[in-house]
């Protein structure tokens, strides 16, 4: 019997793998042997399995000292907020232990500076599984527990782009603000990038029409790169696509490489010098800790010196090419819907659930997640061409069979 409990599922439907090694883009377990790694884990092994240089920062300090209270003051962690400041062009670091909890403090400062409490989303959005970040988020995984959270407050998704109405969207976005009053809204939270939630494409002017009505309105733009932050995208983070400052920017999973736990929210000049007066009501028992930043440390400077968001720029646009083939393909086209994503985050969108075809490339050598009819396709950045190829045939196999099997 095992005694630890295995996340999203009732535990006798539990179907943990055993890893016992890893190296760049796969991991090994003893159920299917060495597998293409295309869920980086949990989306946040950007840099790599077994990366020596951020191994070997996160040992030093170890040695050094691998534990220190949050109001200590430690070089590794002026390192790693200057790092962020210079990477970001935001002001100051907040930093804590895993996503949620850095979105949960973002909300907070949003409503201490502002004086104002509520929050809007997307409709389709994932901030995270504590209650408050479930509340304001739109997931499915919010409904065992939307009774016992406040009414969230969304705007439409600007995804898919309704024919002949490209800026419907914008209208939701006016008549949300106007409807819940623009001087009750203390900031409006936004993925850098949708992430499981699947992968939409906003059009060219959401980002900046929700930057332009949070300036009329006073209103702080949280943009939240957990999941597309630090290359994932093909660039540094996500809304850098879209030229568009915010206010605060959370950010997580890839900011150690998932090498130890360590979330940040990055917040502006201006949020950061109401706090120098005003009393941040904010704090975490492993607060900067200090293995977290320097695996972050090690992380960005590997991204740096790699290349990996351009790299994950070109074998992306690899995929992109590949994917859009096996929607066009006679073998593989029935069951293409769609194939999106930006960069090393992508979706292939079936006519069919994911499932089935996710336990196939399981058997034949590959982790895929899948949600729905959605395959999700975010291996490590150091993925290579070649590789990427590797992966491509792997996926246009067996969806092709997957076609055949159900014709026979």
């Amino acid at each position: 019997m095992s005694h630890i409990f295995y996340t999203w599922t009732a535990q006798r439907h539990a179907h943990p793998l055993t890893v016992d090694a890893a190296e760049g883009a796969r991991f090994r377990t003893r159920e299917h042997g060495w597998l293409w790694d295309l869920e980086s884990q949990t989306y946040n092994v950007n840099a790599g399995h077994g990366v020596a240089h951020i191994q070997e920062r996160m040992i030093a300090q170890i040695r050094e000292l691998p534990v220190a209270g949050p109001n200590m003051r430690l070089d590794v962690r002026e390192q790693l907020s200057a790092a962020l400041a210079e990477r970001t062009g935001l002001e100051r670091a907040f930093l804590a232990s895993g996503g949620a909890e850095a979105v949960e403090n973002a909300i907070k400062i949003a409503r201490l500076y502002t004086g104002r409490s509520k929050i809007v989303a997307r409709r389709r959005s994932y901030h995270g599984a504590t209650l408050a970040t479930l509340g304001i988020g739109g997931d499915p995984r919010r409904a065992p527990f939307a009774r016992d959270l406040p009414p969230a407050i969304y705007i439409d998704d600007p995804y898919p782009v309704p024919a002949g109405e490209p800026s419907a969207w914008v209208k939701s976005l006016h008549e949300v603000v106007e409807r819940e009053g623009p001087d009750t809204i203390a900031a409006i939270v936004l993925e850098g990038f949708t992430g499981t939630n699947g992968m939409q494409h906003p059009p060219a002017d959401f980002w900046p029409a929700v930057r332009a009505v949070c300036d009329r309105h006073g209103i702080l733009l949280v943009d939240d790169e957990i999941f597309s932050g630090f290359g994932r995208t093909g660039r540094w983070f996500a809304r850098e696509h879209w030229g568009v400052t915010p206010d605060l920017m959370v950010l997580g999973k890839g900011l150690t490489s998932g090498y130890a736990p360590l979330s940040a929210v990055m917040v502006s000049r201006a949020v950061a010098a109401h706090f120098d007066e005003h009393k941040l009501w904010c704090g975490v028992t492993h607060y900067a800790h200090p293995v977290g930043c320097a695996a972050a440390l090690g992380a960005i400077e590997v991204y740096a010196e790699q290349r990996l968001p351009e790299r994950a720029d070109q074998v992306g646009a690899v995929l992109a090419e590949r994917f859009s083939d096996m929607s066009q393909r006679p073998a593989t086209r029935a069951a293409v819907r769609d194939a999106r994503g930006l960069g090393l985050m992508r979706c292939l969108e079936l006519d069919r659930p994911a499932a089935p075809i996710a336990a196939r490339l399981l058997e034949r050598g590959a982790y895929v997640p899948c949600r729905d009819n959605l395959l999700f396709i975010c291996p490590p950045l150091c993925l290579t061409v070649e590789e990427a190829h590797i992966v491509a045939d792997l996926l246009t196999d067996v969806v092709a069979e997957s076609i055949t099997s159900v014709r026979a």
